[in-house]
């Protein structure tokens, strides 16, 4: 009796253990499992992935709270999560590791890191979103007409008279974004310093700092009314949104690819800016702001 209540025993805990690494994966059932952002637009896009899969298939939709965004591509990569929006660039530089000098001739960005996603990391992008979230040089409206600034390089003669303040993240060593980027236009600032990026807008609309860093869809960028200046000589790498996916998620939901293929190209750097001001400073719901936009324009 003893050596069969042990038996009982290992297979029950065996059981339990088999149990357990079948609940790690990131699809339970008929689940997937959307890992949400830390910021609007990454909460935008949770949203509408949630509300475009359960409208338009009979599969459920868990969010998972915000996590660092190197913990996430590592929950993708494992296959123990589904989906994480996220962009090309981020999934070139931050999470593979890789230059966008690397990029071949004659191929975008987007497809090469794509192949290179799902060769190395399990991984891929769905069709790109139309947004393309990358880093933009930013001056007030003043300064851009005092100084008459379009492009970057209109900085070069007057930098000299401007303070330059960015994150710290801008200026750190393993980015040497800062220092890359005026060596690449020759700029020649008269302060350049960090700031907390909570307190960067604040610094603009005071007058404190001339010229910043911001991204190209943020919607604070409309409530503080500033210019963004083109990057004339293509110095930062695109930052298409895309979703972020564990490369085998069609085989296991093959309505999915019909979903995602669906807001292809939909959501341009003006839509974007709009839908993240009324999260950013009106302070709407991502949710019923990205149901609000599916349902006026006809997705859902």
């Amino acid at each position: 009796m003893k050596k069969r209540r042990g038996k009982c025993a290992v297979l029950m805990a065996v059981i339990l253990i088999l149990s357990a690494l079948a609940g790690c994966g990131g699809s339970d059932g008929n689940t997937v499992t959307v890992i949400d952002g830390d910021f609007a637009e990454m909460k935008l896009f949770t949203q509408i992935a949630k509300i475009m899969i359960e409208e338009k298939t009979d599969i459920k939709v868990k969010v998972q709270d915000s996590m660092a965004s190197s913990l996430a591509f590592e929950q993708i990569k494992d296959g123990k999560m589904d989906v994480y929006m996220s962009y090309d660039g981020s999934l070139l530089t931050a999470y593979l590791g890789r230059d966008p000098s690397e990029v071949p001739d004659g191929t975008s960005l987007y497809d090469y890191v794509n192949e290179l996603g799902k060769k190395e990391a399990n991984v891929m992008l769905t069709p790109k979103l139309g947004g393309q979230n990358t880093y933009v040089v930013a001056v007030s409206q003043e300064i851009a007409q005092e100084y008459n600034l379009s492009k970057v390089s209109d900085l070069v003669s007057c930098a000299p008279e401007l303070t330059f303040a960015a994150e710290h993240e801008f200026f750190d060593e393993g980015s040497k974004h800062f220092d890359a980027f005026v060596e690449a236009y020759g700029l020649n600032f008269k302060e350049s310093n960090t700031i907390d990026r909570g307190l960067k807008y604040a610094g603009m609309d005071s007058g404190n700092m001339d010229v910043t860093i911001v991204y190209s869809t943020d919607g604070l960028n409309k409530k503080f009314n500033l210019v963004t200046l083109e990057d004339d000589q293509k110095f930062f790498p695109e930052y298409n949104g895309a979703y972020l996916i564990r490369a085998d998620l069609y085989e296991d939901y093959p309505e999915l690819e019909e979903v995602f293929a669906s807001l292809e190209g939909k959501f341009t750097d003006d839509v974007c800016t709009e839908l993240n001001y009324l999260i950013d400073v009106e302070n709407q719901d991502p949710y019923d702001v990205a149901y609000d936009y599916l349902s006026e324009n006809g997705f859902i």
